[in-house]
């Protein structure tokens, strides 16, 4: 059981130090907003369902149908390369 104690001392120790981290540098959080919707655009490329099936949304299901399932996936990247260029751009310009 001490190598699992030591294993949690580890993730917890890890955790921590991210935390004060990202609190000594504000500016990490654009790098994680920009590494997640690089995942979420890597999944419209690759026709991952879960990032544009919404089960429980009226209106995304509404433009899903409006648009088809090419059309709304187009749309969204669009967004959100938008979104990682507003990103890197306040990442590269704030001091």
């Amino acid at each position: 059981m001490v190598w699992l104690n030591n294993i949690f001392r580890n993730l917890e120790r890890l955790f921590t130090d991210a935390t004060e981290y990202a609190y000594a540098n504000p500016k990490a959080g654009y790098l994680v907003v920009i590494l997640l919707l690089l995942v979420w655009l890597a999944g419209l490329i690759f026709d991952w369902k879960w990032t544009y099936f919404r089960p429980g949304s009226w209106g995304g299901n509404f433009l899903l149908e409006l648009l088809g399932p090419a059309g709304f996936r187009f749309w969204l990247g669009v967004i959100i390369v938008i979104g990682i260029l507003v990103s890197a751009y306040l990442y590269f310009r704030i001091k």
